[in-house]
């Protein structure tokens, strides 16, 4: 069965954010009294619920605590961070050829659905993405399949029809429970090879030929002066 539709997730593999995240994370923690945690303890955690990361710094976290920590890490998220957001170099022109190309695509980020579309609007993406969706789409976060599964479900796809391309494990977690196959990209926060990877790409212009590839298309020139090197 060929590919028809590709879920993304957002931090480390669209957008240039990962360390956005964890610094946003560690002022929160030590407004309150926490010691900073490091790039790496914080990344790994990148698509997982904001109180995830709060209870390595607090083992004992309150459900209280937990709200109010949220609370604050979006305010200045949204305040300071969604502004300052970047595409990496080669996303905007894969979007838009995979957009060209007729494939369906939607997204699966650990964010509120809300902030997603807010900062890929903001950036220039609208008809390139058809679904907006994030963690507070479903009941369960990923690794849980229902992230994409409920993407699917929008799409009207099977899981073997769809393709989940992320950086961290839970990306790569989230897509194999879901039954679709699954694409690490190797520009965010994982420079290894995750464990259950179907297939792992170091550039754009790789991820692009893997795509058309699998959706048995061929790879159209692409617009905005973009080069298929990027």
């Amino acid at each position: 069965m060929t590919v028809r539709a590709l879920l993304w997730d957002l931090d480390g593999t669209l957008t240039d954010s990962v360390r956005f995240v964890v610094d946003t994370a560690n002022r929160v923690i030590e407004a309150h009294g926490g010691s900073a945690l490091d790039f790496d303890s914080v990344g790994a955690m990148t698509g997982l619920p904001l109180e995830e990361i709060f209870r390595i710094a607090w083992p004992d976290l309150t459900p209280d605590d937990a709200i109010r920590y949220r609370t604050e890490y979006r305010e200045i998220y949204g305040r300071e961070i969604i502004p300052v957001t970047k595409l990496y170099e080669g996303a905007r022109e894969t979007l838009h050829a995979f957009h060209d190309a007729g494939l369906l695509q939607a997204t699966v980020t650990g964010k509120r659905a809300a902030d997603c579309e807010l900062i890929l609007r903001g950036l220039g993406i609208a008809s390139e993405i058809d679904v907006y969706l994030g963690g507070d789409s479903v009941s369960r976060p990923k690794p849980a399949p229902d992230l994409a599964q409920h993407a699917m479900e929008r799409l009207r796809c099977v899981p073997e029809e769809c393709v989940v391309i992320g950086d961290a494990s839970a990306d790569i977690a989230m897509g194999r429970a879901a039954g679709a196959r699954t694409i690490q990209v190797l520009w965010g926060f994982a420079r290894e090879r995750i464990d259950g990877a179907d297939d792992v790409v170091a550039t754009w212009a790789d991820l692009r030929e893997r795509i058309f590839a699998l959706a048995g298309r061929a790879q159209p020139i692409l617009r905005d002066g973009g080069a298929l090197g990027s």
